[in-house]
């Protein structure tokens, strides 16, 4: 029984990933006659990955050695998460309670994981810690007694010591 590889090659000339390179590659190798014990040592299978990828190029050509993990389905479609981050951009303040409150209310969406919220407000260039212009405790009075000494110890040449504050 001879078999054509051209459909596998033409499958290997193509930007692929890894997985379904090497898949590929085990089969055309096996076809051309190879032993399963080369072809292991260069690929670094089992001889069971070989028999299994073969098998299914068999049965169902290139398709088979495609694969076949679509990922899962989003809980906010592309113009709900679009619609949640302009809101998100719109708010003075922002927790994850005032978004998780939003999410279930206005989409009946709740995450179970806290980390979904943080990527929301990631994609919306927000971060959770917001710097402060100015310190809240700075005390005028001991700020400008310390750079009155500074001055008057570099005019006056003196070697400096910290201030009693």
């Amino acid at each position: 029984m001879t078999i054509k590889t051209d459909e596998l090659d033409t499958f290997l000339g193509e930007k692929r990933d890894s997985r379904e390179f090497k898949r590929a590659m085990a089969v055309k190798m096996a076809i051309k006659g190879y032993a399963y014990a080369e072809i292991c040592e260069l690929l670094d299978v089992y001889p069971s990955f070989v028999s299994e990828w073969k098998k299914a190029y068999l049965e169902q050509g290139v398709v088979g050695l495609v694969l076949k993990y679509q990922g899962t389905q989003s809980f906010l479609s592309q113009a709900e998460r679009q619609a949640v981050l302009a809101w998100l951009q719109m708010q003075a303040e922002w927790t994850v309670e005032k978004l998780k409150n939003y999410l279930a209310e206005t989409y009946r969406v709740e995450f179970q994981s806290r980390q979904s919220y943080y990527d929301l407000f990631a994609a919306a260039k927000i971060t959770r810690k917001k710097a402060q212009r100015t310190n809240p405790k700075r005390a005028e009075a001991a700020v400008e007694a310390k750079k009155k000494y500074a001055r008057n110890a570099l005019t006056n040449k003196i070697q400096p010591s910290r201030p009693v504050t």
